[in-house]
C-alpha cells in the first residue's frame, strides 16, 4: 500500500507567489513554536526559523570560513586542490564586529593576461554568515551535513540556504568537486576563447587538478568528462572532509553523526556515498571499523537516469528525503520527476520521503543564483570586456549552453532585475534568455520593471515552463524555495542525526505529507514511509511499517 498525498499546483503569477510566501511564513512560525515546545527543534533551529520570518534574532549566529585540502584524483598523478566552504554555529562573543561573509568565484580579480579582457568581479554578500567567526564553544558537539553541488555548479550557489541550515545547529561542509565545478568551466572557457580569438598555443589559466594540459586544451580540459571518475572523486572528497573536520573544529564537531545533502549530480553523490556503486567500483563510505559513515541523505533535483541508476540504490537503507521539481527539464528524457520517483521506489530505506514541488525548475534550488546574476550583469552593463561576468550572465539568464536547467525569468524575484542596478536590458540582450526589451533603455525607469520589457519565447532548447507573464513566470521564486527547503532539511537532519531516544524519524509535523501540503504552499504532493522505529502519526499520509 502506498500513501500519496496530492495537491493541485498553486495559482500562477507573482501575486500568487507573494501570497503563498506570506502564508508560508505565518504557518511555519506557528509550527516552529509547536516543535520547540515539544523539544523537537533545537534552540538554533528555532532561531533559524525566526530568521526566515522577517527578523534576524540575536541568537542566530553563523560563521563561515574556507579550508583548502588536497585530494588525490582518479587519474595517475592527479592532486586536486579542493576548497571547502564551511558554515557553523558561531560564538556570540565578538560576532557583531566580524565582517559579513562574501561569496564569489575563485577567479575573482584574477588577471586575464589578454587585452582587453578584465577580471571577473561579481560577488554576493552572505545573508547572515560572518567571516572567520569562532565556532560556538558551548553545548554538545554539532552533527555534520556535507553538501555536494550539482555538475558544473559551485558550493556558493546554495550558500544562502546552507547558512540557515548551519544556523539550526549543524556544521555544514561544502566542497568544490574539482573537475566538475563552474570555476573549472570558467577556466576552460577563458582558455578556449584565447585559443579561438587570439590563437593562443597554451593555457592562459591553469586547472586545479595538478595535471598538465590534455591533448586538446580548452573546453573539457579542466572539466572531467568521465562520469565514473568524477563520481569516485566526489565521494573521495566527502571522505577526506570527514577526516579533516576534527582538525578544523576539534571536539565541537561530531563526525559520527553525518548526513549528506546534494543537488542534481550532488544528489547522486549523496546516494552513492550511502549505498556505493558497483558500476563505478566503490562501496558506501565506512569508518575505520567498517561501519557506515553516512546516517542520512537529502537530495534536491536528482541527476539523469543513467547516472542515478548506476548507484546501488537498493543499498541505501538510511533515512532519505528526495525533493523534485515539476518544471525541471534537466534531464528531459525521461523527465526529471520520473527519475526521482523511480529512485525513490528503488531506495530500500524504511524511512523515506519524496516531496514534489510543481513549479520548481532545476535551478530553483540555487539560492544565490539570482544575486549572482544581478552582480555579474551590473558589471557587464558598464564593461563589455568583463569576459567572465558576461559568461556568468549567460549561464544564469539563459541556462547556457544547453538551456535546460531553468532561466532567471523562471525563478528570480523581480528585485534581482532592478536593484541595485537595473539589468533588464542586459538580460534581454542575452541569447535565449526568454526576455525582450525595447531597443533603447529608459534611464528614468530606475529600480522599477520596464513596461517595455516582457517575456519572450525560447529560440532554442526546451519549451518554456512559464505559467504566467509575470516574473518569475513559474509563480515560484528562489526565496520561497530556500525557506521551504531549509525547514524540511532542518527538521529531517535534526531528527535523523540528533535523536537519542531510540526512535528513527519523527513524521509528526514538518515531514508528514499532509502537514507539508497544508503549511508549505510550494509543495504539490508527497509520499512518506516510516520504519518500525520511527514516529508514524495516523491521518498524516505516512505509510507505517505494518502497512508496507
Amino acid at each position: 500500500m502506498r500513501a500519496i498525498v496530492h495537491q493541485p499546483p498553486k495559482a500562477s503569477g507573482l501575486a500568487a507567489a507573494l501570497r503563498s510566501r506570506s502564508r508560508l511564513f505565518t504557518s511555519l512560525a506557528s509550527a516552529s513554536l509547536a516543535l520547540i515546545a515539544c523539544g523537537l527543534l533545537s534552540g538554533q533551529a528555532a532561531a533559524a526559523s525566526d530568521a526566515m520570518h522577517g527578523g534576524l534574532p540575536a541568537d542566530l549566529r553563523v560563521g563561515h570560513t574556507v579550508k583548502q585540502i588536497t585530494v588525490p584524483g582518479s587519474l595517475p598523478g592527479e592532486q586536486r586542490l579542493v576548497a571547502v566552504h564551511l558554515w557553523y554555529p558561531a560564538d556570540h562573543r565578538g560576532l557583531v564586529v566580524a565582517p559579513k561573509a562574501v561569496y564569489t568565484s575563485g577567479l575573482r580579480g584574477r588577471p586575464l593576461p589578454l587585452t582587453p579582457w578584465t577580471p571577473l568581479s561579481w560577488q554576493v554578500e552572505a545573508e547572515i554568515a560572518r567571516e572567520d567567526a569562532p565556532i560556538d564553544p558551548e553545548g554538545p558537539a554539532f552533527p555534520v551535513i556535507v553538501f555536494s553541488h550539482g555538475s558544473n555548479n559551485d558550493p556558493i550557489d546554495y550558500a544562502h540556504t546552507l547558512e540557515l541550515i548551519a544556523g539550526a545547529g549543524f556544521v555544514v561542509a561544502a566542497p568544490y568537486h574539482v573537475n566538475n565545478t563552474q570555476d573549472d568551466a570558467r577556466i576552460d572557457y577563458v582558455n578556449q576563447q584565447a585559443k579561438e580569438r587570439l590563437h593562443a598555443t597554451q593555457r592562459v589559466l591553469t586547472c586545479n587538478d595538478g595535471l598538465p594540459p590534455r591533448a586538446n586544451f580548452g573546453t573539457g580540459d579542466c572539466s572531467k568528462q568521465s562520469v565514473p571518475l568524477n563520481m569516485a572523486d566526489r565521494v573521495r572528497d566527502i571522505s577526506r572532509i570527514l577526516i579533516e573536520l576534527p582538525s578544523w573544529f576539534g571536539n565541537r564537531v561530531d563526525v559520527s553523526r553525518v548526513g549528506v545533502m546534494g543537488h542534481s549530480r550532488g544528489t547522486v553523490t549523496a546516494l552513492a556515498a550511502a549505498g556505493g556503486s558497483h558500476a563505478w567500483g566503490f562501496g558506501p563510505l565506512t569508518d575505520d571499523k567498517g561501519k557506515p559513515r553516512v546516517k542520512a541523505v537529502m537530495g534536491l533535483a536528482i541527476g539523469a537516469a543513467a547516472i542515478t541508476n548506476a548507484v546501488d540504490l537498493a543499498q541505501v537503507t538510511v533515512p532519505t528525503v528526495l525533493v523534485a521539481g515539476g518544471r525541471d527539464q534537466n534531464p528531459s528524457v525521461p523527465p526529471a520527476l520520473d527519475v526521482s520517483r523511480a529512485a525513490f521506489a528503488a531506495i530500500k530505506s524504511p524511512d523515506k520521503l519524496l516531496v514534489e514541488i510543481p513549479n520548481a525548475t532545476h535551478r530553483s534550488f540555487d539560492s544565490t543564483y539570482c544575486a549572482q546574476l544581478q552582480s555579474a550583469a551590473a558589471e557587464a552593463k558598464i564593461d563589455p570586456n568583463a569576459l567572465l561576468d558576461v559568461h556568468t550572465v549567460g549561464l544564469i539568464a539563459a541556462s547556457a549552453p544547453m538551456f535546460m536547467s531553468g532561466k532567471a525569468v523562471h525563478y528570480c524575484a523581480p528585485r534581482f532585475f532592478t536593484s541595485p542596478v537595473n539589468i533588464q536590458h542586459v538580460v534581454a540582450s542575452t541569447r535565449n534568455a526568454e526576455y525582450s526589451c525595447s531597443d533603447i533603455e529608459d534611464p528614468t525607469v530606475g529600480d522599477q520593471l520596464d513596461p517595455f520589457c516582457s517575456l519572450a519565447a525560447p529560440v532554442e532548447g526546451p519549451a518554456s515552463p512559464c505559467v504566467s507573464t509575470s516574473i518569475p513566470c513559474t509563480g515560484l521564486d528562489t526565496d520561497e524555495v530556500k525557506q521551504g527547503i531549509t525547514e524540511i532539511a532542518v527538521a529531517f537532519f535534526d531528527s535523523a542525526l540528533r535523536r537519542t531516544d531510540g526512535h528513527g524519524i519523527d513524521f509528526k509535523r514538518y515531514l508528514a505529507p499532509k502537514w507539508l501540503m497544508e503549511h508549505v504552499p510550494m509543495v504539490g504532493s508527497a509520499q512518506a514511509y516510516a520504519g518500525p522505529d520511527s514516529v508514524c502519526p495516523p491521518g498524516q499520509g505516512v505509510t507505517c511499517a505494518n502497512e508496507h
